[in-house]
């Protein structure tokens, strides 16, 4: 299923976030999901940086980037983001486009900074009407997500188990998750217990998807596979019935669209943002 996933071209950065950087003219965002890195998004979309300055982070906490002690609720992410663009001197507003968790994140951006963000296309979001629904769906996302989930002793022990032991962790990533390309699956250990539970209680399963769209006065096209047990299709359907920025398109699919149609996303993207 991955095997269309080849090495992304870029130089590589570190700012206020580890960052893949590549091409000029009116940059244009990729940002990543849980467990996710700047390896997620691989060689087709190199495409986007032809006609534009291409960035893709790690968000904070994950992949190279910062692992602070605290602070990843959606404003530190969001923050984070505007923080890298600053130290990378992007002037103008800039195109978003996210899987999942990155959803979330910019679309704080655009409420923070709204001269920022000029558009954003989002595969996968992450957006429910309440907390119980979005546990509901969040659990979706995998076997680590359900095991982390809930604060327990195990999911500490076995999370930091992880953070001493990186290579081994990395290894049975790459081992258990064979659905991944390995560079990626070895990728999503690159986190601490406290930046993976606390994005996942903050961002994720504190619901309220409506207060993040329902002010938004950019476009926003979501993008949902109908397959995907993380997306609440319905609720989608409502947001964007109620705000005319909104658009909602549904594919035959699954969570991770923009690894398992990479080409199609890409044209998406270019066809929304370019």
């Amino acid at each position: 299923m991955s095997s269309d996933w080849r090495p992304p071209a870029g130089a590589e950065v570190d700012h206020a976030l580890h960052a893949r950087v590549s091409g000029r003219g009116p940059a244009i965002v990729l940002l990543h999901g849980l467990l996710g890195s700047h390896l997620f998004w691989g060689a087709e979309y190199d495409r986007l940086a032809d006609r534009h300055q291409l960035i893709v982070p790690d968000l904070l906490g994950f992949g190279h980037s910062p692992h602070p002690e605290q602070g990843y609720d959606t404003d530190a992410h969001a923050r984070a983001v505007l923080q890298l663009l600053d130290d990378l001197e992007v002037l103008g507003p800039v195109g978003v486009a996210t899987h999942s968790l990155g959803t979330v994140i910019a679309l704080r951006m655009a409420v923070l900074a709204p001269d920022r963000v000029r558009s954003i296309i989002a595969f996968g979001p992450p957006l429910y009407p309440n907390d119980a629904v979005a546990a509901q769906h969040v659990v979706g996302a995998g076997f680590i997500t359900r095991l982390f989930i809930n604060d327990t002793w195990m999911a500490r022990r076995t999370c930091r188990w992880m953070c001493a032991h990186r290579r081994a962790a990395a290894t049975l990533a790459a081992t258990f998750r064979r659905d991944l390309p390995r560079v990626v699956a070895r990728a999503t250990v690159e986190h601490t217990w406290t930046s993976y539970s606390e994005t996942l209680r903050e961002v994720l399963l504190c619901g309220n998807g409506e207060a993040r769209v329902e002010a938004m006065q950019i476009p926003v096209h979501l993008v949902a596979g109908d397959g995907d047990p993380v997306v609440d299709l319905a609720y989608l359907r409502a947001l964007s019935e109620r705000n005319p920025q909104i658009t909602l398109e549904v594919w035959p699919g699954s969570h991770d669209l923009p690894l398992r149609q990479a080409r199609r996303c890409c044209e998406t993207v270019l066809d929304r943002l370019g």
